[in-house]
Formats: C-alpha cells, structure tokens, sequence
C-alpha cells in the first residue's frame, strides 16, 4: 500500500542469484568473516552467533569506511557525530560482574563470564555466564582481558562437553534464550528462587550431571595446566608453554603457581643488599617523609628465549623523592651501541672471543650522598627481629624504617652513583699498566681473563664468551665473525600485538605510503579498550621498534623513522604503518647482522662513511632526511637515519648537510678509538653519491648555492686538508646507505641487505 500511495516500484531479485544485490552480498560477507573469526577466536559455541553478528554490525557502524568523505564511520555520517569507541572490546573477553545478593548472603559477589555484546536498550555489556548459564545485561563490569590461547581451549573443551551432556532440545531452548536475556533471567530467577519448591527428578538427574561434567572439566584442565607447567619447567620454553605472566607486585606473586620460585627469588635480593650493607634498621623520625618501595618481577630469559632463571627486584619509588631534600644529582652515563658493535668488531678483527660480565647488585655499589639522608618502608616480604624492635624502642610497624647507606634501585641518583663506581674502580685497574696495554689491543686472551680477575672487587660473574647482551643474540664462528640478531624480542612483540600468524610482506614500507599518510587525517584515541589501538600502545610499539633499528636492523630504519614523526599525535596511517614493520619482521625475524669483517689482524683499520640523502622527503614542511651508515673493515657498526634541521634549496645542500652529519659519525668513532690507542688508517674515507656536493667538499672557495651552509663546508674541508678524511665518489646502486634512503622495492632490498651484513 506504501509503494502504490508514493509511487514506488517494486521489484524483486531472481532467486540464487548473488550478483545482482553485490553490495548487500559483500557486506554479509564482510559481517560473516567478522562473526566467525570473532567465535572462533574464543571458543563460544556456535548459539552465539547472534551476538557475534549484532557485535560486528556494531563495530562495522562505528569503523572508518574508505566510501565515505574522509573515511568517516556510518555513524558519523548519520549523525554528525563522532562515535565514542571506548566500550569496544574483543568479543567473548573475560569479565568479572557483580552479582545480586538477594537471598545469598553468603555467596560471592562476583563472578566470571564473556561479553558477548553491548546493550542496545539498557546500559551496559552483553555477558553471558557460563555458571549460570545465560546471557544478562550489566554495567558492573571489571578486569576484561583477552581469552588466552591455554583458555580458549579449556573453554571449547567446557562448551563441547557441555553441548554433549545437553539435549537438543535444550540446546534449541537456550538458543532462544540466548537472544532474549529477559527471559532467560526470568527462567533462572523462578529456578534459583523458593526456599520450599523441589525440582522433578529428571531435573536433578540433569543438575547432578551438569555438575559432574563442570567438576570433571575443571580437574582436566587443572592436570593439563599442571602437566603444562612441568613441560615448562623442564624445557623452559616459555614461547610455547608458558601459562601466566609475570606477577606485577608482592600480592599477585603470594597468589602465583611458582609461589615457592618467586620467594626464593625475593630472599636473593634480600640477603644481597643487606650483604652489601644497602640500609640500616632505625626507628623512623618524626616529620621525616619515608618513601615506598615496590617488587619487581622479571622471568629471565637466556639467548634461545629459555626460562634462565626467576629475577626479583627492589626498588624505591623515586617519584616520591624531593629535589634538595633526598637526591641532588641524576646525570649518569649510558652506553651507545655504536660502542658495544665496535667492540664486537675489533673483537672479530683480533680473532679474540669478547666475554662477557654481569655486575651483580650493581647500583648499589655506590655510597649515596653523604649530606642526604633517605628513609624507605620496610619491603613486603622482609621481617626484622623482635630483639632488635625492642632495642630500637619501636612499638608499630609505622615507627620502623630502613635508612639507606647506598644507592638503591629506583633512586633518582641511582644511576649517577653506579657510573661514578665504575669509573672510579676502571681508573684503579687503568693504572696497572703492566697489562693494560695488552688488554686494550685486545691481540692476547689472557689479558682478558686477567681484566675480569682484576674486578673482583665489583663480584663481577664471568659469563664466559658473550651470548646475550641486552636483548641481543651473538653468536661467534671462526669463519663467519659475530651474528646479532634479537629473533626472541621480535617473537614476544608479534605475540603481544597478535600478529604472530600475520601475513609477512617483503619490505617493511610500501611504495603507497605518502599517498596513504595524505589522505589520513584521523588521530588515534588517547584512551580505549583493552586491545585497541591508542596513542599509549602506538607509542610503545615505536618505542621498541626504534630500540631494534638501533640495535641489529638497519632495514627498518627508514620505516621506523617515518613512524615515529609524530609520536604525540599519531595518525591512523602511521599505527598502520608501525604494523606493517611488525608484518615484514614476521618474514624476516631470523635475519641476522653478520660481523664478518674483510681485513686481516695486522692490516690497520679501515673506517668507512655513506652518505645520502633524500631531497625534500616531508611533504609537510619539504625537509630532507639525512641518512648514513659507518663501517669498520667492512662490519657495520653504526647508522643514521633523521630529517634535517633546515629546507635545502638543492639537492647538492641536502647531501652536504648529510655529508657532514656521516662526517661527526666518523669523527666520533675515531675518538673512541684513539681512546682505546687502537690503530687505524689515516685517512678515514667519506663516500657520497653527488658529484657537485663532493665538488664542494674538495674545494676552498664557497659558491653562492652554499653560502648559507658554508660553517658545514668549512668544518668537513679542515679534516680533509688535514688528511683525517677522504672524499670519494660512489655510484647510487652500489651506495649501501640507500636502504636508510627511500622506500625500495623487494629485489633492491634483498640486495641492500647483503650489502650492510644482513643475512
């Protein structure tokens, strides 16, 4: 009747015949992927599905869509409104919920369950309970997390065992109820309700099954956790067995299955910083701030990814402390990588095995400033004698307090006391220079084995020849040098953003991606569900990103780089850009930054710079990147990868700005190596692909294109007229640093990747 009163023709599709409704055929295909990678994902059984497709519809109005101006959400286009995205979370999560007390007083007031939905007419999540058996709408919703692997299968196997024990027909009923919750709350209430009613006897036969097949389920899985956890502890591959993470304070570790492990630990780091007279018991003075200390908890790892051991750690909340008051001096120095692969360089050159020392307890070490006195609680875990309570006139546990002798974990001074230690007990060594000559050529073993003898003092562990050093993997070999690679850092990053399984691409940024960054506009979140993509989880994964760019992958250098330009607001694109760097690490996370070296023990060095460049890279303010990468006989030991300070006007200033920065690179290697008195050539050799920027490095005059420029060519062309650096020419396809330059394709790639010692 509507159709004829308004005109409107109606016409139906031919039945079978998918093609002619394509857009409404694409979008349920698009809704049935989402349902059964969401059911799936966390093992609900398939009478949920319902729910699943409600939650994807929900999600699939709210998300970007590439067919609306500006991939606006559905949503927004209905709207004009920008949908609130924080109550999304991973469907089938789980939850604890409070329950109603009413005639159970002395039941728990909370329980555990799945969201399986939002609620469109009342407030709050969708959840269903398994104990209880339906599905209910609350706001009273706590501690979501994602189901884990070792979950999701004791849940399927729950809900198989489940299905198998219930009738069809029940299974038929629950379905219904599953999409009515109101009646299903109205069924389980008449059930839990009335003191004086009694179930059928077909009733009971069923609750005494129910309860038998839940309590059978449950001793299963505890003996499959049980017999996973001593796979565990035999192998130690927590890649693939470990079934819970690190405690997160003293509560959670009295509560954990290795209870027995972490308390053993705690006792270590106890009697080693009362062996090193860290603090003494006193009674706490009155108007005296006392700070807090904290647990940490740390499952040690050893270079194949194996449990090694249980770390536990105390610190002090040096967020408490104030400045003048407990700390005045927080400057203390850091090691540069640069340092740590020349080291490894030199060690391949000399064909002597670097090893490799651990300095237990090492920040406290270091007596504290002696005009500040610092105050702390006395730890969880710690019990003081009474005879020394009574001695110290102290009646509650408030009056007692530890006062620190030395630096302690966590202190604002902590790191500046550890480095004055080093370098005080590194000055004492130093001056036995009936071996130190010896140990800095670094030509005899020995001399290696007397320079861990020599720091006894510091109860330095030898650990032999190096293995492990800060998430490093080293490996050594007679033919191939030292091999770096972080395989096991990268395994746990693909894990904790689930891209484990994720479709590897070949190079780790796509030729696409400037057109991709214009049209992206949309910020990421600054908060949002458990899970999901904000500002927060952006700024982690770049931060790990970078720390593995520095470390052992050049190849992701450029990629990293144009990630993290703006870390305090990033884009949509570049949170998928920082994925992809994940993607290309699935396919290439066993790549290694071989230290083959090319020149023999009694050749000098040869100490090499590439520069280039890349003119006007930001489309935003037209910056150009300089790029370059340093290598010592052949072995990389340094990169670079930053946008310049200023625009260059040609592409001759941008190289020679980026000629120079490879330049101070240099420069400050062959510092590091002079202090080690290590011999090197002469001339330290500056490769650069631009024949009139090379021009200009080999001339005196400044002509009018680089006036403005002239203190960089002033400063390299002094070193070169005084034969510490060499000028040369080399062609772009043999210039290694143009992995560091531009986006590359796949077969470039893998060339470049051969070229800096990734293999």
């Amino acid at each position: 009747m509507f159709c004829k009163d308004t005109g409107v023709a109606r016409k139906r599709s031919e039945a079978s015949n998918q093609a002619s409704n394509g857009k409404a055929e694409r979008m349920h295909r698009t809704v049935m992927n989402m349902v059964r990678c969401m059911i799936f994902a966390c093992g609900l059984p398939l009478r949920f599905c319902g729910d699943a497709v409600q939650y994807a519809a929900y999600i699939l109005n709210r998300a970007p869509t590439n067919g609306n101006p500006g991939r606006a959400s559905p949503l927004k286009v209905l709207t004009k409104q920008t949908p609130q995205l924080g109550k999304i979370v991973v469907f089938g999560s789980l939850y604890t919920v409070h329950r109603d007390p009413i005639n159970k007083n002395f039941s728990q007031r909370a329980q555990q369950g799945m969201i399986v939905g939002i609620g469109e007419e009342v407030k709050g999540y969708r959840v269903y309970l398994p104990k209880d058996k339906k599905v209910v709408t609350s706001q009273h919703v706590r501690n979501i997390e994602t189901l884990s692997k070792t979950r999701n299968l004791q849940m399927q196997k729950l809900y198989r065992d489940e299905d198998e024990s219930e009738p069809e027909e029940e299974s038929g009923e629950r379905d219904s109820g599953a999409a009515d919750q109101s009646s299903t709350g109205k069924e389980s209430d008449t059930k839990g309700r009335g003191k004086g009613r009694k179930m059928s006897s077909n009733k009971k036969k069923a609750w005494r099954r129910e309860r038998h097949v839940t309590r059978s389920v449950a001793r299963t899985a505890g003996a499959e956790m049980t017999e996973a956890a001593q796979q565990n502890t035999t192998s130690g591959n927590v890649g693939s067995s470990v079934l819970e993470r690190d405690p997160r304070n003293y509560k959670e570790t009295m509560r954990s299955r290795q209870k027995i492990a972490w308390l053993k630990a705690i006792g270590e780091e106890l009697k080693a910083l009362e062996s090193n007279g860290v603090w003494e018991v006193v009674r706490l003075p009155k108007n005296v701030r006392v700070l807090h200390t904290k647990w940490v908890f740390k499952t040690k790892l050893d270079a194949e990814g194996l449990i090694e051991r249980l770390k536990a750690r105390l610190v002090a909340c040096g967020n408490e402390q104030t400045f003048g008051v407990n700390y005045s001096v927080t400057f203390a120095a850091v090691i540069y990588m640069t340092s740590v692969k020349l080291i490894l360089a030199l060690a391949r050159k000399w064909r002597v095995p670097a090893k490799h020392g651990d300095v237990p307890n090492a920040y406290v070490k270091e007596d504290k400033e002696e005009d500040l006195r610092i105050y702390i609680r006395v730890p969880q875990g710690m019990k003081i004698p009474e005879e020394i309570l009574k001695e110290l006139g102290v009646e509650t546990d408030t009056e007692e307090a530890l006062e620190l002798k030395k630096a302690l974990y966590g202190l604002k001074q902590a790191d500046s006391g550890a480095s004055c230690c080093t370098q005080s007990l590194w000055n004492l060594v130093s001056t036995r220079a009936s071996w130190m000559c010896a140990c800095t050529t670094g030509t005899q073993q020995d001399a290696v084995d007397v320079f861990f003898e020599e720091l006894k003092s510091l109860e330095i562990k030898d650990l032999g020849c190096a293995h492990k050093f800060l998430d490093m993997r080293i490996e050594y070999s007679d033919d191939y040098g030292y091999d770096l690679d972080q395989e096991v850092t990268i395994d746990e990053l693909l894990q904790a953003y689930g891209l484990e399984k994720a479709h590897a691409v070949r190079v780790p940024i796509g030729e696409d991606w400037n057109a991709a960054q214009d049209a992206s506009t949309e910020l990421l979140p600054a908060n949002g569900a458990a899970g999901a993509a904000t500002v927060t989880t952006f700024q982690s994964l770049v931060g790990s990103l970078l720390w593995i760019a520095r470390c052992t992958r050049p190849d992701i250098a450029f990629a990293v780089h144009k990630a993290t330009r703006r870390t305090h607001a990033p884009t949509v694109a570049d949170w998928k850009l920082a994925q992809r760097v994940l993607r290309y690490f699935a396919g290439t996370k066993s790549l290694k930054l071989r230290m083959m070296g090319d020149g023999g023990v009694d050749r000098p060095l040869d100490v090499v710079g590439y520069s280039d460049a890349d003119y006007a890279a930001d489309r935003a303010n037209r910056k150009s990147t300089t790029e370059g990468l340093v290598t010592v006989d052949g072995m990389a030991v340094s990169w670079i990868c930053k946008k310049q300070g200023g625009v260059s006007l040609s592409t001759m200033e941008d190289e020679y700005t980026a000629a120079s920065v490879v330049a101070q690179e240099l420069l400050g290697v062959r510092e590091l190596l002079g202090e080690m008195k290590v011999s090197h050539e002469v001339h330290m050799r500056l490769c650069v692909d631009n024949q009139i920027a090379l021009e200009q490095l080999g001339g005196e005059q400044s002509s009018g294109n680089a006036k403005h420029i002239d203190v960089r060519i002033k400063f390299v062309g002094d070193y070169m007229r005084h034969d510490v650096l060499r000028a040369e020419y080399l062609e772009t396809k043999e210039m290694p640093a143009d992995v560091l330059t531009k986006v590359v394709n796949a077969p470039r790639m893998l060339e470049l990747q051969a070229r800096i010692g990734l293999h």
